[in-house]
């Protein structure tokens, strides 16, 4: 458990520490430097996690029920409808690009501000349903929990950053979590024909990268 514990110390560390010197990076380096480096850093530590809680010892919570599969099963295709929107569409206000925002046509930010660490969020809660042992409570609860958390703290950072009136004036029109305005321009036809090939991609690497089928219960 040891390097578990240290893995999740240098995640967080990961994207603490980079958010607290944004401002002097983004000036040095550039913006699309930054995003890179901060990307391919944040994907290499999120690797080293899930090898180390794959390898964490096993310490048991709540029993194992096969039916429990069901959740992720189901919760991961809206996932990868936020994150392929995540993508595709601008996201001012949290993770995500800036440009080519219009607020009169707000897309996903109708539905939510911060659709890929919504995503995350789900994604977190409902993979402890079958996997009720420390170590994946410490990861996907941890990781639910670091999203929810992370929806406030980019606004904070992005209303110091914007200024209280720009703030405002992107933020018009947007929600947190509304769930008609996923039926009110959210997503449109790309978002959900990219959010199943996703889902399709992610069932078919799944017991090749974690050695997991999560078809097979």
């Amino acid at each position: 458990m040891k390097w578990f514990f240290v893995s999740i110390f240098a995640f967080l560390a990961g994207h603490m520490v980079p958010g607290m010197f944004r401002r002097q990076l983004v000036a040095r380096l550039g913006s699309t430097l930054y995003l890179f480096a901060f990307s391919i850093i944040s994907i290499g530590l999120l690797v080293w996690v899930i090898g180390a809680e794959l390898q964490a010892d096993y310490i048991a919570l709540w029993p194992y029920d096969p039916r429990a599969h069901w959740v992720p099963l189901v919760a991961m295709l809206p996932v990868c409808w936020l994150w392929v929107a995540a993508i595709r569409q601008p996201c001012p206000l949290s993770i995500g690009r800036a440009r080519g925002y219009d607020r009169t046509h707000p897309g996903i930010n109708r539905f939510t501000r911060h659709p890929l660490l919504l995503g995350v969020f789900i994604w977190g809660c409902a993979h402890l349903f079958p996997n009720g042992h420390l170590a994946a409570l410490i990861f996907f609860g941890g990781s639910a929990l670091f999203a929810l958390l992370g929806m406030a703290r980019m606004e904070k950072m992005r209303l110091r950053h914007l200024g209280a009136d720009e703030f405002a004036r992107l933020s018009a029109g947007t929600r947190r979590f509304d769930l008609a305005g996923l039926f009110n321009g959210g997503l449109d036809w790309r978002d959900v024909l990219g959010g199943i090939i996703l889902y399709g991609a992610i069932l078919a690497l799944h017991p090749l990268v974690l050695g997991r089928d999560p078809l097979a219960f």
